[in-house]
């Protein structure tokens, strides 16, 4: 395993989620592609790739998840068909796309077990600025 995934560092931002269940979920995100970097009967931090990381965090039945949460993971050194490809292979569900989007990305919607959703983002046109694609959004928004 690569040692840059599974070593511990401090990262600027990282998302904690409260899962039903734990090993249900690690087993969900291994399938999509993050490996752990640490885990214990009630927690498991995983990384995607340097700085993209979640810690799933085992929770109380009550408790509410998933509502209205997505996680964004821009994509670098791998296209959103990649990641369809790998969770085609692995029978994950719960998908939407590929698709374009308005503000030039590409992108890959997956519900994991507690509803939460990553959006896998790659961009479409990198020489295309950020206020064309601001003015497209805007018009899109008119229709």
């Amino acid at each position: 395993m690569d040692p840059s995934v599974t070593e511990t560092y401090p990262t600027s931002l990282f998302v904690r989620l409260t899962v039903g269940r734990l090993d249900a979920s690690v087993a969900w995100y291994r399938a999509v592609g993050f490996q752990t970097v640490s885990e214990s009967p009630k927690m498991a931090h995983l990384r995607y790739r340097a700085d993209a990381d979640v810690m799933l965090v085992s929770g109380t039945t009550g408790t509410p998840r998933g509502s209205g949460v997505a996680v964004y993971l821009t994509l670098d050194g791998e296209s959103v068909d990649d990641v369809a490809e790998r969770v085609a292979d692995a029978a994950v569900s719960g998908g939407e796309g590929p698709y374009e989007t308005s503000w030039n990305t590409r992108e890959l919607v997956l519900t994991d077990p507690d509803g939460y959703r990553l959006v896998f983002s790659e961009v479409v046109d990198a020489d295309r600025s950020v206020d064309d694609a601001a003015d497209s959004n805007r018009e899109d928004r008119r229709v």
